[in-house]
């Protein structure tokens, strides 16, 4: 199910029994992902394009989600000029033992450049000092003391993952 809602940055394809795009935590063959293996095997393959496109793509793989083929999608509703990025993103999101078999999804349905990136690689670019939150509190124009509790915050928000690597991993706050 594709899910817009204009107050949201993204655009989701979510399946229609979920919560955030996963039915209450993210599993591997059934099997719900401990935060360890998330943070080894949760990725997501990641495409360059424009909304138009995305739009076009987000209905092609909407059937592909709703199968269970393709766990969850996102798409930039903007550009994210701020962070560097001259087009719009996708996310297409699996686990990384069921990536291939992603892949030829979206290779069928037309994608042709692939980057791959795992989410641990994505929490890292977002904790104090990654380079997408840096450059996020530079484009805030944030005062020091702001941008030391958006810090705080995002420190607050992944130390679960590290805390706790055999808790089950319930996905994020959108």
């Amino acid at each position: 199910m594709i899910i817009d809602k204009p107050q949201s940055h993204f655009i989701f394809i979510y399946h229609r029994d979920s919560v955030y795009g996963y039915r209450n935590s993210i599993t591997y063959k059934g099997k719900p992902l401990t935060n360890k293996e998330y943070l080894e095997h949760w990725g997501k393959w990641v495409i360059m394009g424009s909304r138009e496109e995305f739009d076009e793509l987000a209905k092609k793989l909407d059937p592909h989600v709703e199968d269970g083929a393709i766990p969850c999608v996102k798409y930039d509703r903007e550009k994210l000029d701020h962070l560097g990025f001259k087009e719009h993103v996708m996310c297409v999101y699996c686990d990384k033992r069921e990536r291939e078999e992603v892949w030829q999804i979206l290779h069928g349905l037309g994608v042709r450049l692939k980057a791959w990136f795992y989410d641990r690689e994505t929490v890292e670019m977002w904790s104090p000092g990654g380079i997408l939150l840096e450059n996020w509190i530079a484009a805030q124009g944030l005062p020091p003391e702001e941008a030391g509790a958006v810090r705080d915050d995002s420190r607050r928000r992944f130390s679960v993952l590290f805390e706790n690597e055999e808790g089950i991993f319930k996905g994020w706050e959108q």
